[in-house]
């Protein structure tokens, strides 16, 4: 009797562990038609203006005419580095070379159009109101920061000395990282964002949102996003009243926390090396919308909604796939004999 109990026990344990086994993984919803393409989703318009030798090439606005200053006033350069040493003039540009996806469907990497990271229906996105009488929302979503070297991909400008010599990669996944899930393991994290992440200090971002509006930014509030929100804490809620910001500053979060964690680095002003940045220029990225729709221009950061989102949330869609691009200085020149 009792083997025959055991026997049946074990042929349903197994029974049980082949139907799991064959039973289908929950599976993010990506869409095929988001893997990413530099010829297609790019707009090309947003390198510009470029600056050769103190000559600037093509449109420019506020924050381009103060970021072109020095190049402009100091159009030739020198550079060393180790036992190499070079002279030429000032070259600067917009460059796309970093992407961020922002995702309501944990583990789908629009950027390659799959889902890397089945999370059995954990770790999702959502969107709730706040009971405070202000009729204002609050959005949950999971972020992804790639390397994504455009020019390089295109096998353009590689003879520039001002480009970083790094492939295709996944810098980042929040659904790894438990303090994006948690604001209050994020403040642990970063204890700084006690002092920031707070209404007394949302109040100086007023200021940041006005500048944002007039095409301008003011990189010493670094914890302000303008319009788009407060870059504390570092955790995938955002209050919102319009989606396409909310996605816009979980992206820009991104580049914040990149940042935080030593992984951001920028051109030098001289062109000629990269410099950490533990704390980012804000004036030094512009953002361009690439899916669900793509954006017809590239926005600084924290530019109210009302100027560039209209048309851009396509029903049904709620993951959002940004075009980074930085401010390039280069210095480019020959060698020295």
């Amino acid at each position: 009797m009792n083997r025959a109990r055991l026997l049946r026990g074990a042929a349903s344990t197994l029974a049980a562990s082949l139907l799991a086994m064959a039973a289908p993984a929950h599976a993010s919803k990506c869409e095929a038609g988001t893997i990413f393409n530099p010829l297609t989703k790019v707009r090309w318009t947003c390198i510009f203006p470029i600056t050769i030798g103190g000559v600037r090439i093509g449109p420019y606005n506020k924050l381009d005419k103060a970021l072109d200053a020095q190049s402009t006033s100091a159009p030739l350069c020198a550079c060393r580095k180790g036992a190499t040493f070079w002279f030429g003039i000032k070259v600067s540009f917009w460059s796309p070379n970093r992407m961020v996806d922002v995702v309501t469907e944990p583990g789908c990497m629009m950027a390659l159009g799959a889902d890397l990271m089945p999370t059995g229906g954990k770790l999702q996105g959502s969107q709730s109101s706040i009971s405070d009488g202000t009729n204002t929302r609050k959005l949950f979503a999971q972020m992804h920061y790639y390397i994504s070297p455009v020019w390089k991909m295109l096998d353009m400008f590689t003879d520039l000395p001002c480009f970083q010599d790094d492939g295709f990669d996944v810098a980042m996944m929040t659904e790894v990282m438990p303090t994006w899930q948690s604001g209050t393991l994020g403040a642990i994290i970063q204890p700084e964002s006690i002092l920031f992440g707070n209404p007394a200090a949302g109040l100086a971002c007023m200021a940041d949102s006005a500048a944002a509006a007039a095409g301008s930014v003011l990189d010493p509030l670094f914890w302000c996003m303008g319009s788009w929100g407060n870059t504390y804490p570092l955790a995938g809620d955002i209050h919102f009243d319009d989606s396409v910001e909310a996605w816009a500053g979980l992206a820009s979060r991104g580049i914040f926390m990149m940042g935080r964690l030593g992984l951001l680095t920028i051109n030098s002003a001289d062109g000629c090396s990269f410099k950490p940045q533990p704390i980012w220029t804000k004036s030094r990225y512009k953002l361009q919308l690439m899916e669900p729709v793509k954006g017809g221009q590239c926005v600084n950061i924290g530019r109210p909604g009302s100027l560039w989102t209209s048309s851009k949330h396509a029903p049904g869609k709620d993951n959002a796939q940004f075009m980074i691009f930085e401010k390039t200085i280069c210095c480019a020149g020959v060698s020295a004999p």
